[in-house]
């Protein structure tokens, strides 16, 4: 994947602790540089071997220092000279599977994400959308995107709302003005169900087989104990009917699905 890369920005305890997810994208995608952009006064002192560090002096702009780096994050790759750039939260993504190339995920947008677990959400601008989008894990065409992200900073530089802004601003402007130039990723590139564990609200599974990028911090130690996943998660076969079912049983087949578990709550 010439001229792309996997970038992390990052301050404070997850700089030493890259090893935790970050090294995992090396793991599963030897050649793919992993860039590490450091926000504070000095790199770390435990620097890991195929990571490439990049220290940056922090900045007031962004009234804290997790939400300035949710926003230069977006900013800052623009300082590595790539064509294609996957960014990533340094310390609750883990790389599960090898990536296809980048420019085959984007397949010509300048933007690709994957739709929050609650995706149905009302934004500034547009009113509402049924794609809100995850900060957590973006593929940007860098050059292509500039413009975006250079309107989704402004942004954040002139209004404090949260601490996790970001994902405000990305999706009122890229919902509102962009959303022609995005593509939206199937869930298996930021995979956020809890494994084996339950949360109100919250999907829960019991593999992650297919999946290329986990991204849930309170299960990610069960995660990275699973070892190798399958590529695809198995289907299972419906039972076959052996034909033509009668009116009375098609209307017990719809009475008893009507109770399965479909919608998260």
């Amino acid at each position: 994947m010439a001229g792309s890369a996997i970038v992390t920005v990052a301050f404070g305890h997850s700089t030493e602790h890259l090893d935790y997810t970050f090294l995992s994208f090396a793991e599963k995608n030897p050649g793919v540089p992993l860039h590490a952009i450091c926000i504070g006064r000095a790199l770390p002192q435990r620097r890991l071997d195929g990571i490439t560090y990049h220290l940056v002096e922090p900045s007031p702009d962004f009234s804290h220092p997790l939400r300035e780096i949710y926003f230069r994050r977006i900013e800052l790759i623009d300082q590595l000279g790539l064509d294609y750039a996957l960014v990533v939260d340094s310390y609750d993504v883990l790389c599960l599977q090898t990536l296809p190339p980048f420019e085959k995920i984007l397949a010509g947008s300048d933007v690709a994400a994957c739709v929050e677990h609650m995706g149905a959400r009302y934004v500034l601008g547009q009113g509402y959308t049924a794609n809100f989008l995850n900060g957590g894990v973006f593929f940007w065409n860098v050059a292509g995107s500039a413009d975006i992200r250079r309107e989704i900073a402004a942004r954040g530089r002139t209004h404090f709302r949260t601490i996790a802004d970001d994902q405000y601003c990305i999706n009122e402007v890229i919902q509102t003005k962009h959303f022609e130039r995005l593509r939206i990723l199937p869930c298996q590139y930021n995979y956020r169900a809890y494994l084996n564990r339950k949360q109100r609200g919250w999907p829960t599974v019991t593999h992650l087989d297919g999946v290329y990028l986990y991204h849930n911090a309170a299960c990610m130690d069960e995660a990275k104990k699973l070892g190798p996943i399958k590529s695809r998660a198995s289907l299972p076969a419906l039972p076959d009917d052996g034909g033509p079912l009668p009116e009375k049983e098609q209307f017990w087949r719809k009475f008893r699905l009507r109770f399965e578990k479909h919608v998260i709550k």
